[in-house]
């Protein structure tokens, strides 16, 4: 897009079912359940939610 030069706009369903369940609040199961996944192997292959992990004395 000639607005945004920079951004990748090339994405896939499956990019937006990750985004989906990855921003999802719960547990595993709760996104299985929502995301409709036959298991939960498979959601958490969609779930890519990066860990926070907190600093030692503002570091």
């Amino acid at each position: 897009m000639a607005k945004y030069p920079d951004l990748d706009f090339q994405f896939t369903f499956h990019d937006l079912k990750a985004k989906g369940i990855s921003d999802l609040k719960g547990t595993l199961n709760e996104k299985q359940e929502v995301s409709g996944n036959k298991n939960v192997s498979q959601t958490a292959k969609y779930n890519r939610k990066v860990s926070i992990v907190p600093v030692v004395r503002g570091q």
